[in-house]
């Protein structure tokens, strides 16, 4: 999900400066859409990839299809297969997949690499004309070609609330999902092992409000749900039972797994743990990310979003060395699973996306 902090040297400040930043990035988009509907020009003409009348929710460098990652944006669901050169959208178009929905969160099935999860919620004020065959159903859709092609998985329906939050890949099986129903609190956590045709209801979860879920590649059937004021909670049976992720304190809101090290950003400063999660470190007492990113590849190097700059790491978090300048203000980072050198980080007003394949020394524009 889209998302601008500081990088503070102030601990306990990062949401006001979030919510502040965010807003100003709102407001002057709500501008440009409004003088665009009055008969006003921005002097910007429409872009492949909507204009000014869109803006960036995710992107992920996908797992084991080289130079592939997906771009969910308000208004369509965009694919690259050689590293940002060129973009196809494969979803949420006229006539595709999600037709009329903004697509908002996406997760890989750390089991399969094929299978990846889009979850699409209702389209509102963006100005932008329905689509002429009609508005697809909100809810969990699935590609099992790494985003090629998309189906409906599960209709928001299928839930006892509407209110899908967030969604994660779990590590029990090839096609086992978690989705969250923000409304129910700690009672909504959700788990499917068939890719989203049928679902269960988790035991009551240690976490209230959950900011995020995601399995554990390496430890098939562990999960890690992390919250903005309980920390980080870690199951090894799928969701059954819980243990809160000793040496954390207060709230986690960006998680990051490259093996058996992980890396957990919130108020008090970034956590990391080099043993799967069995024990966590304060690494960086003084620094406070919004987004953090890591690579299996090269699991002591991870990058981290301030709301003007990147930031990176390669001694695990101990030290971090601020990254080249970008055109704009970073909101979302994604590392090459199988290549630290190579980072996509996407920009939300106006949308685009830029890439590094020299660890942050430069960066290069591949969508705007």
């Amino acid at each position: 999900m889209s998302a601008c902090a500081v990088r503070s040297n102030g601990r306990g400040r990062a949401r006001e400066h979030v919510a502040l930043l965010c807003c100003v990035a709102w407001l002057a988009a709500l501008a440009m859409a409004l003088l665009a509907a009055c008969g006003g020009s921005s002097g910007a003409p429409a872009s492949a990839f909507g204009g000014s009348l869109n803006h960036l929710h995710d992107v992920l460098a996908l797992r084991s299809t080289p130079n592939t990652v997906l771009l969910a944006t308000h208004i369509g669901l965009y694919r690259s297969g050689d590293g940002g050169a060129t973009w196809k959208v494969v979803a949420a178009g006229d006539g595709q997949s999600m037709a009329g929905l903004m697509t908002f969160k996406l997760a890989q099935s750390p089991v399969d690499p094929k299978r990846v999860y889009c979850l699409a919620l209702p389209r509102t004020g963006t100005g932008a004309p329905p689509p002429a065959s009609g508005a697809a159903q909100p809810g969990l859709y699935t590609s099992d070609d790494a985003g090629q092609t998309w189906r409906l998985a599960a209709p928001a329906t299928a839930f006892p609330s509407p209110s899908l939050y967030t969604i994660g890949a779990g590590s029990g099986g090839p096609a086992q999902v978690y989705a969250v129903v923000s409304s129910l609190g700690p009672s909504g956590v959700f788990v499917s092992d068939d890719a989203g045709a049928h679902w269960r209801r988790l035991p009551k979860v240690p976490a209230d409000p959950i900011t995020g879920i995601t399995g554990d590649p390496a430890h098939p059937g562990r999960v890690f749900l992390f919250s903005s004021s309980t920390g980080v909670s870690i199951s090894a049976n799928g969701g059954k039972t819980w243990t809160l992720a000793p040496g954390i304190s207060g709230g986690i809101y960006a998680l990051s797994l490259a093996g058996n090290t992980i890396y957990a950003g919130g108020d008090t400063g970034l956590f990391v743990s080099r043993d799967g999660g069995a024990h966590f470190t304060l690494a960086d007492g003084k620094d406070t990310f919004s987004i953090l990113s890591a690579s299996p590849s090269a699991p002591a190097t991870a990058y981290a979003l301030t709301g003007t700059a990147v930031f990176r790491t390669t001694d695990a978090g101990q030290t971090w060395k601020q990254a080249a300048p970008t055109s704009q203000h970073p909101g979302l980072i994604s590392v090459d699973p199988s290549n630290a050198a190579t980072a996509y980080v996407g920009f939300s007003y106006p949308l685009g996306v830029a890439v590094t394949t020299d660890a942050g020394q430069s960066w290069r524009s591949v969508a705007h």
